[in-house]
This record gives C-alpha cells, structure tokens and sequence, in this order.
C-alpha cells in the first residue's frame, strides 16, 4: 500500500514537473519570437526615418502625380541602396527579402525569418483627405501626410497566432512619432 501511493505521488510530481518545463519552453518561444517581431519593426522604421518624401510618396516636386509600384522604395540588391524607387505603393503590401532591403538583412543573420514570419506594410494617404485613401492608380491630389503601418504576424509553438504592429506618420518635413501595438 505504500508503494502503491508513493508511486502514485511520485507520478503526479513528474506529470507537474514536465508541464512546467512544456509551459516555460513555450513562454521562451514566445519571448524569442517577440523580440525578433519588435527588432523587425524597429528596422522597418529606421530604414522609413531614412528615406526622403520622394522616395516614400513618389510625389517629385512640383508634380502632382502620385507614382505607385510594387517596389519598396529602392531598387537594385539590397546590399546596394542606392536607386530611389517610385514611392511606397499604396494599400498593404507583403514584405519579403526579396522586395525589403531591411527585412533581407534581418534574414542574413537569422535564416528563418522570412518561414516565421510574415511582414505587411500598409500606406495610407491621411491629409488631405482621399475618396480612397489607398487607391491602386494613384492619389487625387498631392499627398501631405502619410500613414505607415507595419504588421508582423507569427504562429506560436501551440499554433496560436501572434501579431505585433508600428505605425507612424510621414510628411515632407519628416517622421513623426511611432507607435507599437502587440
């Protein structure tokens, strides 16, 4: 009879043990996983705080013109920014190492970025207001403020779904504040 119930305490304790070992392995993917997502955002940002009105709007000077493309806002490899593009695209789009200087080096040094994680950008014309802020063939008058927002969107190892975004505004004088939500 002992036994039987020392067995049995004995087997409660290890069932509790290796939950707590599943429940923290679980917590330290999440971490990871997180400070990586809020790494990726915060270059995404820095690489926004680099570029010119030009090259985020599209917009030249002087003309009213609102050029969009699926290009990111440079062209030619990403080790080589050297070429404008014709503005951020309005509307989400699906940011990858091959269309995201930032996001390729983040991939160079942690190869499993670009399976992990899926990263969108969405622009939105706010000032002066648009009949469709994020029109496919441009903006009825010259954009004066614009809002970017980044989104990162990752599975758990229970498969739950996480997302993490930063949004910012972006005028012709420059970058204002950013803000995260998890």
């Amino acid at each position: 009879m002992e036994v039987a119930l020392a067995a049995t305490v004995l087997a409660f304790t290890l069932m509790g043990m290796i939950g707590v070992v599943e429940s923290g392995a679980q917590m330290l993917d999440l971490s990871r996983k997180q400070t990586l997502a809020a790494q990726i955002l915060h270059s995404e940002i820095d690489q926004l705080r680099l570029q010119s009105w030009m090259v985020i709007s599209g917009q030249p000077s002087g003309n009213n013109t609102f050029l969009s493309s699926s290009q990111v806002g440079y062209t030619g490899s990403p080790t080589y920014l050297t070429t404008p593009g014709n503005g951020y695209p309005p509307g989400p789009t699906t940011l990858t190492t091959a269309n995201d200087p930032s996001l390729a080096a983040i991939a160079g040094q942690y190869p499993l970025v670009s399976t992990i994680f899926t990263l969108t950008r969405t622009v939105t014309c706010v000032e002066p207001a648009q009949a469709n802020p994020n029109p496919g063939a441009g903006y009825s008058s010259t954009p004066l403020l614009i809002q970017v927002t980044f989104t990162i969107k990752w599975n758990g190892v229970t498969g739950h779904s996480y997302s993490r975004t930063d949004t910012t505004l972006v005028s012709p004088n420059g970058l204002s504040a950013s803000y995260q939500k998890s």
